[in-house]
């Protein structure tokens, strides 16, 4: 009667003609797995009573035998308590993330700063979102972390000229005046009509002492339909650099 076949990787005992393990699937050789050696008539009764196994292939790590149902049913919780562990850390994570203190802020102005932050956390691409946030830390002068958003928005949407603008005075209150006038020659490039651009050019250029350059930047403002509360502080950088300099500005259009 054929005899049933040791598994050499896990140990199990396989049915005669097996061609792979039953426990391990690992590939079984019933021809070669065990050849049974006839003793010596000169060696003691029960020497080889044992048979010899040949090895045919190298020795490898013997593979780990199947789970039990248990083991598999732990490993599943565990790996389902895992899941809501890291669930849990990433929705606490973007809370506190959309829920950052704005320094300088009231209550009104920390909530649109919550919110701005709860849209970006759900979507970093919405360019509303980005310069709404960016327009709370201006508010409240917190003009470095309003650089970041404002620089966000700007790579999204390029056309946005007005976030430009603050972009520039973001900078120019940090005491970087070169940024800001390249930043608002940006915004003059997308808007050549834009006033808020053109007032600051001016402010820049008087701050360097080109009170010539200035003035054409005030006079192109005051041209450019700008708000009305814009029109006065406008007239009144004309009249101090007309007053440095002597200098009178060209006429505006139908008399203004």
């Amino acid at each position: 009667m054929p005899e049933s076949i040791t598994c050499p990787d896990c140990g199990r005992l396989n049915p005669p003609g097996s061609a792979h393990c039953e426990a391990c699937n690992f590939p079984l050789d019933p021809e070669h797995l065990a050849e049974p050696r006839t003793p010596d008539a000169a060696e003691p009764a029960g020497l080889h009573a044992v048979p010899l196994v040949r090895p045919l292939r190298p020795i490898r790590p013997p593979r780990p035998r199947p789970a039990s149902n248990q083991a598999l049913s732990l490993w599943l919780l565990f790996g389902f308590i895992a899941a809501v562990a890291v669930t849990y850390i990433a929705i606490k994570a973007n809370l506190d993330r959309a829920s950052q203190p704005v320094e300088g802020s009231n209550e009104a102005q920390q909530k649109s700063a919550d919110e701005y932050r709860a849209a970006i956390a759900k979507d970093s691409t919405d360019v509303d979102a980005q310069i709404g946030l960016a327009n709370v830390l201006y508010d409240t002068a917190n003009w470095s972390e309003a650089i970041t958003h404002y620089r966000a928005a700007v790579r999204l949407d390029s056309t946005r000229a007005r976030a430009l603008v603050d972009l520039g005075v973001c900078y120019y209150n940090m005491g970087n005046a070169a940024e800001a006038e390249r930043v608002f020659g940006v915004a003059l490039a997308r808007d050549p009509h834009q006033p808020q651009a053109l007032f600051n050019l001016g402010i820049v250029a008087e701050g360097r002492g080109d009170n010539a350059g200035a003035l054409g930047y005030f006079h192109r403002a005051l041209q450019s339909a700008p708000p009305e509360a814009m029109k006065q502080p406008i007239v009144e950088a004309m009249q101090r650099v007309i007053k440095k300099t002597g200098k009178i500005a060209p006429p505006l259009p139908d008399g203004k």
